[in-house]
C-alpha cells in the first residue's frame, strides 16, 4: 500500500516540476511611446486585443492566446508586431478613467449650480429664474466637461517613437 502512495505522489511531483516553467512565465505585449515609462500599456495572454493591420482598414477584436518571440497568436489570427498599424486603447489606458471622472465631475457641478440657482430663485423671488452669472458659470462647467470627455486617448499608432514590443520573461 505504501508503495502505491509513493508512486502516485512521485508522479504528481514530476508533473508539477514539468509544468513549473509555464507557471512562472510572463508573456505580454508592451505598447510604449519613446522612453516614457508612464505611457506603457500591457496586454497579457487571455485579454482582448483590438487592432488595425496593414491589410485591413478596420479594427479587429480578438483574444490573445500566446505570445512568442516574433509573433502574436490570437484565437483567429497570427500577427507580427510590424503588421499592426494601430491598437485601440480607449478602455485600457488608465488616464482615460481619470479624464472620464473629471468630465463627469464637471457635468455634475454644472447641474448642481443650475439646481441651486433655480431653488434660490424659487425661495427668494417665488418664481423660477436663473441669473446670467449662474448660466455662464454652469455653461462653462458643461463645456469643460464636454472638452475633457473628448480628449481621451483612443488609439495607439505604431509609428515613429511608438513601439510595440513582445516581452517574454521566465522565472528562475
Amino acid at each position: 500500500m505504501k508503495c502505491h502512495i509513493f508512486k502516485i505522489s512521485a508522479c504528481i511531483l514530476l508533473l508539477f516540476v514539468i509544468n513549473l516553467n509555464d507557471v512562472y512565465a510572463q508573456k505580454f505585449i508592451l505598447l510604449q511611446k519613446g522612453t516614457n515609462q508612464k505611457s506603457r500599456l500591457k496586454f497579457e495572454v487571455g485579454e482582448t486585443f483590438t487592432y488595425k493591420s496593414k491589410t485591413n482598414d478596420f479594427y479587429i477584436t480578438d483574444v490573445i492566446k500566446d505570445i512568442q518571440t516574433d509573433i502574436i497568436v490570437l484565437s483567429e489570427n497570427i500577427l507580427k508586431p510590424e503588421d499592426i498599424t494601430s491598437v485601440d486603447i480607449f478602455d485600457k489606458d488608465p488616464r482615460n478613467g481619470t479624464l472620464k471622472n473629471l468630465s463627469t465631475l464637471s457635468y455634475g457641478a454644472g447641474l448642481i449650480w443650475l439646481t441651486a440657482e433655480s431653488i434660490n430663485s424659487l425661495y427668494h423671488d417665488k418664481s423660477f429664474g436663473i441669473s446670467s452669472g449662474g448660466m455662464i458659470g454652469a455653461g462653462a462647467l458643461f463645456a469643460s466637461g464636454f472638452t475633457l470627455s473628448k480628449i481621451r486617448r483612443r488609439h495607439f499608432k505604431n509609428t515613429k517613437r511608438n513601439k510595440i514590443q513582445l516581452v517574454i520573461l521566465y522565472g528562475d
